[in-house]
Order: structure tokens, then C-alpha cells, then sequence
């Protein structure tokens, strides 16, 4: 799974996202971060251990996103 989606509202309002099912070789999910689709100048990303995780990652941030499909 991956999915890409613009933070309408939240904690990093404005950037992008990306979640990435990294279960294979991690058993987790990435979920990195850009300000700027072409040209980044900020960023990041984080770690979390199954989809449970992931969820209450979302659900703390107060994200609205809209993804992109």
C-alpha cells in the first residue's frame, strides 16, 4: 500500500504525505513528509510499528487529508 495526500488541516498543515507499507521488511508503516512536491525544503518522516499505530499516528495529528488516487 501507498498512499499520497495533501494535509488540508492539522499538524503539519500544507504538506504532503506519503504512507508506506513497509510490513515486508519492517512489519511497520512510513509516513514521510514534504513541504513541496518539486522542490522540498523541509520535511520528514516517521516509523510505526502495524496499522493500529498508523491509525492513532492519523487520528493524533488531526489530520484532514485529501489523497490523491
Amino acid at each position: 500500500m501507498e498512499r499520497y495526500g495533501h494535509i488540508l488541516s492539522g499538524f503539519y498543515e500544507g504538506y504532503f504525505v506519503k504512507l508506506h507499507d513497509d510490513s515486508n521488511a519492517t512489519g511497520g508503516y512510513y509516513i514521510f513528509l514534504v513541504n513541496d512536491l518539486s522542490a522540498p525544503t523541509d520535511g520528514g518522516d516517521y516509523w510505526v510499528e502495524d496499522i493500529a499505530a498508523l491509525e492513532s499516528f492519523v487520528e493524533s495529528s488531526q489530520w484532514e487529508i485529501e489523497w490523491v488516487e
